[in-house]
């Protein structure tokens, strides 16, 4: 069944409305405030019962006092509650132009100083007569009884009681002298008039909402508002230049006619909104713009007819205004990525204008792949990755973020091809080779799981003492300078630490060993003494090197060395001073041969020395 609303029905049209549980008919005798003279109160519909309802007193005390008459308060009483509860409720209160009192005074009072009622009757001026006995301006005739006659019958303000046409009060005193005169419509429609204490038929008149709906058969029905939402929901933390949800519980309508909601915003604590919604979503997404303080939200909802129900309104929440961080920079990536092996990622810092940064946020893609994956969360520059076999390629981005939670766009580095290669191994004798007197061998062997060809360094105390290159996986080593008697001569006493480093032309393996120099005293001489022809009378020594001064120090030198007992002559005077030797001995019985033989020791002080060389000649 369709509806209309009753505003928007003809004047002249019939409604229907229960009285005491029976249908009446009423007839729409006007449609809005009929003019100036009327409150604003009485912009509506005015309807009046079409026939006589029944027949009562005016006024039992028989005075043209209408304000204090028996019928306006038997119509504002006793007739009122005979309506529905709903109809009842619906009518307005009005404010109507009257003659205050009784007698013939023709003084009107009007406007908002008009008589409060919710039933009432017409006045003369209404129903459109035009007679010297009427108030004058009580009222403006209604546009249902535009053009009747002014002061003769007219059939349209005839009624029926019963089967046949009938006196009817109408509210107008009679201004002709007598103060218990009243006015009233014949039966054939024209104006006459009586004392009020007699019983004239009432056509109830009042005045409804235009909002109400009227249904296809003419009932009239009341429009209620929808209810108020009961919640509205606005996220406690809003941070200004962002989007925000906000969502309201969904409100109910008696009538099944609600069309929507309206939203509202506030910026300064409630004292004035500003529409930022309607429509029949129970949520919308707004912007806070930056800068803003603080923020409130309210919702209603309204009908299709245009009834509209509380305000549900939000807490007052504090706006934050916070800048996000910039980018970080730079991201650097190392271009060698081992599978298998770790990565350090580091990137520059970021900056942020409310100085509120809180740290970063790295993420890891690979095998050149879309998604990125999170590694790494924390206020470090640095991040040290595993990689992960099987891996073909990786690449990493890193944003910044702050305290509110705002983020900085990415900075993204360069893609990595990740390499797969097996460092050399290098299996040693030994790691710790505790004191040496003399030189050792420190054996090693390297081996490269990849078959690759290795460069093998050997470093005394981290000075590069020998380089091997084009050695084969698996090759047995020694250690060079530790094995050779005048490399090892020329090692201090003291901790040293031999180091081997192995390298495959991608990666370096080192391996290192300790040991303790403990030499306190040397000796040097010749395996093969020197033979010559004839005698050696003169020669001369040098002793190259470090020789502490406090060294036990002593040379000596023989002229008869093949001889089965040598004659050792102490040379070490002339050693130290860099003279000729001139030989004692005059006998070689096995030939003339020379030698010599050196010893130092270490003295007091403790402080090493070494023997470089040896050398001289002899005649």
């Amino acid at each position: 069944m369709a509806n209309v609303r009753l505003g928007a029905k003809a004047v002249g049209s019939t409604v229907k409305i229960k009285v005491n549980g029976t249908v009446e008919d009423f007839i729409i005798i006007h449609q809005g405030k009929p003019s100036s003279v009327y409150d604003d109160s009485c912009n509506g519909t005015w309807l009046l019962m079409k026939d006589i309802y029944e027949k009562r007193q005016w006024n039992s005390s028989n005075t043209n006092d209408y304000a204090n008459s028996t019928i306006h308060s038997y119509l504002n009483s006793t007739f009122l509650n005979l309506l529905e509860s709903n109809i009842k409720n619906a009518i307005k209160q009005v404010k109507l132009p009257y003659r205050k009192g009784s007698g013939s005074s023709k003084t009107v009072t009007s406007g908002s100083n008009g008589l409060s009622a919710k039933i009432f009757l017409l006045s003369a001026a209404e129903t459109s007569f035009n007679h010297v006995y009427m108030p004058s301006g009580e009222g403006t005739e209604l546009a249902y009884f535009k053009g009747c006659a002014d002061d003769s019958s007219d059939s349209k303000r005839v009624a029926n009681f019963g089967r046949w046409a009938d006196f009817w009060w109408l509210r107008s005193p009679s201004c002709s002298g007598y103060s218990t005169y009243v006015l009233y419509v014949s039966s054939d429609g024209g104006l006459d008039d009586y004392g009020g204490s007699s019983g004239y038929g009432i056509r109830p008149a009042f005045v409804l909402p235009s909002t109400l709906l009227v249904s296809d058969d003419g009932t009239v029905s009341t429009n209620t508002a929808p209810s108020t939402p009961w919640n509205i929901s606005v996220p406690s933390s809003i941070m200004g230049g962002t989007n925000i949800s906000i969502s309201w519980a969904k409100s109910s309508d008696a009538e099944s006619n609600l069309a929507g909601y309206k939203v509202e915003r506030s910026t300064n604590g409630g004292w004035s909104w500003s529409l930022i919604y309607q429509g029949t979503a129970t949520s919308t997404t707004t912007n806070v713009a930056f800068g803003t303080t603080s923020v409130m939200y309210r919702v209603k909802a309204y009908d299709t007819d245009g009834l509209e129900s509380g305000w549900r309104t939000s807490s007052q929440v504090t706006v934050v205004n916070n800048n996000a961080p910039s980018a970080p920079p730079s991201i650097a990536v190392p271009k060698d990525v081992k599978g298998g092996s770790t990565l350090v990622i580091s990137w520059t810092a970021a900056s942020d204008s409310d100085g509120n940064l809180s740290g970063y946020i790295l993420e890891r893609s690979t095998d050149g792949g879309s998604a990125y994956t999170q590694v790494y969360k924390g206020n470090a520059l640095t991040y040290t990755d595993t990689i992960t076999n099987g891996w073909s390629t990786v690449m990493y981005r890193v944003k910044a973020y702050d305290t509110e939670g705002l983020e900085s766009g990415y900075t993204t580095s360069a893609i990595r091809t990740v390499r797969y290669n097996v460092a050399p191994a290098i299996n040693a004798s030994s790691t710790s080779l505790g004191e040496k007197n003399a030189p050792f061998n420190f054996g090693y062997t390297v081996t490269d799981a990849d078959g690759d060809t290795l460069t093998v360094t050997e470093k005394l105390d981290g000075k590069t003492t020998a380089t091997r290159t084009g050695i084969a996986s698996g090759t047995a080593l020694t250690f060079e300078q530790a094995a050779d008697v005048a490399g090892f001569q020329r090692i201090l006493n003291g901790n040293h630490t031999l180091t081997v480093e192995a390298r495959d032309g991608k990666e370096t393996t080192s391996a290192s060993a300790t040991f303790t120099k403990a030499v306190h005293a040397a000796s040097v001489t010749l395996t093969t003494p020197l033979a010559v022809d004839g005698d050696i009378t003169v020669a001369i020594l040098q002793v190259s090197g470090f020789i502490p001064n406090d060294a036990a120090f002593k040379a000596e030198a023989t002229n008869n060395a093949l001889d089965d007992s040598p004659v050792w002559q102490d040379v070490t005077a002339e050693v130290r001073k860099g003279m000729n030797i001139v030989f004692e001995n005059q006998t070689a019985s096995a030939g003339a041969a020379f030698n010599f033989r050196i010893s130092v020791e270490r003295g007091a002080s403790g402080e090493g020395g070494y023997i470089d060389s040896v050398s001289g000649a002899f005649q």
